[in-house]
């Protein structure tokens, strides 16, 4: 009967799990509100047929969109079969943290508890929400992890899968490799200690045997056989007397958090740092209760601090005559939140410990309640981390209705809501939204601009769409179809059809608008050969 009553616990416990982390990606679900997201649409649509243009450097990174175009296989075209993913890949990483505490002899309660914590971090949250490759190389850091640790005494399959792991990674992002030293430290001590190569030798030679192969596939493709190496994230050249603010975003995002001032990661990183000292603290005290570090807490260490020094200091381009490096986006960070906060969760256990001694119940009642708390200030943070993107989503979900019980003869906004808008949110008015503002249209002047060439031509009913600021992060903030920054109110032909929120987190709010054309046109010329700004 016990035994039967494991076997289901076996199952139960990380199910409960993954509804708890994947129900919190639904609830603070943002969408589309990153700029590189119409882009990465683009490829996994590109994909479907299974033809990569591998000569695009982003194709290349087939770690970052096969899961979305199998999803698009398997779902169809949607905005949901798109976000599936992020969402199963967050939700599935706090249930291995669960597997990771329980193979390291952490009781089966706590682990829960402390998979609950992960699940619900901040950042956590925030990056399931969105659309963000980085939640892959996230995801396969952290089977990464649980491989070494379940596998250790099977050093030729740990080695394995480390390799098929770290390839598969690459794939994805080249910053993989910022996680081999501590590997290769790792290998190296091992060696030293036990004369021990057999994990090493079958991580280097699964790793070799990958990347010839995928090389020659890419040589075919491409001429080069290392042509993803050529090519990286846009990235620019930083003067020597600008290092020190750019050495600091990384730290402000972590620490501080997002433009808009909302967190990101909320108190992790500061219970993480106390904890850490006083376990340091501890260490050096000869009292055997104390908890001393561990395998984790090094393989954990060593893991985030490689991934944050090396971003943050490493040119970009492997290049040293200048410092390159790509702008300092928040999602970048996703590898380094889910250690960071697997080990906060795993620091907190020890030290209960201390705290409940040898008092079962008194422990396990105590170090729940205490996660309990947590994850409730997490949650919180999480409500405030995602606030800008649920925001967004708000106005645009009720601008779709409006549109959709109007059948407008031609609804006009910039480029890149167009392009969600027919792909996903207004399908069947694909050919009534035009895309005749590109991104050569850079600020709200050149929108004005071409709003006035284009009315002679629009016809009554004509659907306008103003304030909504396109994307949320790391976005143009005077592009798009913004009233307050033009310099002349709109031509009295357009009547206010409803006004919804205004986006508070922009530094010149306003609220999303949707308006009516109410006059006949008076030329026959194309709309597409109107505006200015794709001259």
């Amino acid at each position: 009967m016990e035994h039967k009553k494991d076997k289901i616990l076996k199952i139960i416990i990380p199910l409960f799990i993954f509804i708890f982390a994947y129900a919190l990606h639904h609830y603070f679900f943002a969408g589309f509100i990153l700029g590189d997201d119409p882009r990465d649409v683009s490829e996994a649509l590109r994909n479907i047929d299974g033809n990569p243009d591998f000569h695009d450097p982003h194709q290349l990174r087939f770690g970052s969109w096969f899961f979305i175009v199998l999803s698009f296989k398997l779902l169809g075209i949607s905005e949901f079969s798109f976000f599936i993913i992020p969402g199963i890949l967050s939700a599935s990483l706090s249930v291995i943290g669960y597997f990771i505490l329980t193979q390291l002899k952490y009781p089966r309660k706590q682990a829960l508890v402390a998979a609950l914590f992960v699940a619900s971090a901040p950042f956590e949250v925030l990056i399931s929400t969105v659309n963000a490759n980085d939640l892959t190389l996230s995801w396969l850091l952290a089977i990464g992890v649980l491989s070494f640790l379940l596998f250790e005494r099977k050093p030729i399959l740990q080695g394995s899968i480390l390799g098929i792991v770290l390839w598969a990674a690459f794939y994805v992002k080249v910053w993989a490799i910022y996680f081999l030293p501590p590997l290769i430290a790792y290998y190296f001590f091992k060696y030293v200690k036990t004369k021990e190569l057999r994990s090493a030798l079958s991580f280097l030679i699964t790793t070799l045997i990958l990347f010839i192969i995928t090389s020659i596939i890419l040589k075919t493709k491409t001429g080069t056989f290392f042509h993803i190496l050529y090519y990286h994230e846009e990235t620019f050249v930083f003067a020597k007397n600008t290092l020190v603010h750019l050495f600091l975003e990384y730290p402000s995002l972590i620490f501080i958090g997002s433009e808009f001032e909302t967190t990101f990661f909320g108190y992790i990183p500061y219970l993480l740092l106390l904890l850490l000292v006083a376990k340091l603290l501890f260490s050096q005290l000869s009292i055997s209760r104390l908890p001393r570090f561990d395998k984790l807490d090094y393989c954990l260490i060593a893991s985030y601090c490689s991934f944050f020094l090396l971003l943050n200091f490493f040119p970009t381009t492997f290049k040293f005559d200048h410092f390159y490096s790509p702008p300092r986006i928040f999602r970048y960070l996703a590898p380094l939140s889910f250690l960071i906060t697997l080990h906060t969760s795993k620091l907190v256990l020890d030290f209960s410990k201390i705290v409940f001694q040898k008092k079962k119940v008194l422990m396990n009642c105590g170090t729940s309640l205490l996660f309990l708390l947590m994850i409730s200030a997490n949650i919180y943070q999480a409500n405030d981390a995602t606030s800008p993107g649920r925001m967004y989503r708000e106005s645009l979900l009720s601008i779709v209705k409006d549109v959709q019980a109007q059948e407008p003869p031609i609804i006009i906004t910039d480029s890149w809501l167009g392009f969600f808008l027919r792909k996903f949110y207004l399908k069947k008015f694909d050919n009534k939204i035009p895309a005749i503002f590109d991104q050569k249209c850079d600020v709200a002047r050149d929108y004005e601009i071409g709003l006035k060439e284009i009315q002679p031509a629009l016809p009554n009913g004509t659907i306008l769409i103003t304030g909504l600021a396109s994307y949320v992060y790391y976005g143009c903030r005077a592009c798009d179809f913004r009233l307050n920054l033009f310099e002349n109110p709109l031509n009295s032909s357009w009547h206010l059809y409803k006004e919804y929120n205004v986006l508070s987190y922009l530094s010149s709010p306003e609220p999303a608008r949707l308006w009516r054309w109410t006059a006949q046109n008076t030329t026959s010329r194309p709309i597409r050969q109107l505006v200015s700004c794709n001259n």
